[in-house]
């Protein structure tokens, strides 16, 4: 198993105890009370009976108690999402594999175009702790390092190469997310 087949299969286990405590609390109401000391967050059971979760700070900021508050809802909200587009998915969409277990597109071309990006760059210089980069080639140069390639081509024609690259092109989404980009 690849680290990055064993990284999916954590999150398929997360979003199954996910949706196991989503069910669990399924009619629950998440409320903010004010009253009494500082800010606690109030489970209104199916049953009808409350039950403080939890009891906030007063150095929390007003965006902390929105997450923590709206946690329940946010985390139905996403599994409901996830499996709209399961169905979406299933009913209109081509298998994304070919027969040979690789994706279907042109990765080679997109990891060179990611070459030319200046943020792309300074992801590089993090993940591979190497000076700074400069210009495409050395980003090139930094990136088949990191992807154990010799040849971008190698991207479109090898399926470890590929999830490798897909792998490291999440990331930098994530990273570029993360920087508020």
């Amino acid at each position: 198993m690849t680290p990055a087949q064993a990284a999916r299969e954590r999150e398929k286990i997360r979003v199954s105890r996910l949706s196991d405590i989503a069910a669990f609390c399924q009619g629950d109401k998440w409320s903010i009370d004010t009253g009494g000391e500082g800010t606690r967050i109030v489970a209104r059971r199916a049953t009808g009976e409350n039950a403080v979760l939890c009891t906030i700070h007063s150095e929390a900021l007003p965006e902390d108690i929105e997450l923590i508050s709206g946690a329940l809802e946010n985390v139905v909200l996403f599994l409901e999402l996830r499996r709209r587009a399961i169905v979406a998915l299933r009913q209109g969409r081509p298998p994304v594999r070919e027969r040979n277990g690789l994706r279907e597109g042109d990765f080679a071309a997109n990891a060179a175009m990611l070459c030319s990006e200046k943020l792309f760059h300074r992801f590089l210089e993090r993940r591979d702790g190497s000076r700074a980069i400069h210009n495409k080639d050395h980003a090139d140069t930094v990136l088949k390092k990191l992807l154990g390639i010799s040849s971008k081509s190698q991207i479109n024609t090898e399926e470890r190469a590929q999830t490798a690259f897909l792998d490291l092109r999440a990331d930098f989404d994530a990273w570029k997310r993360g920087r508020g980009q």
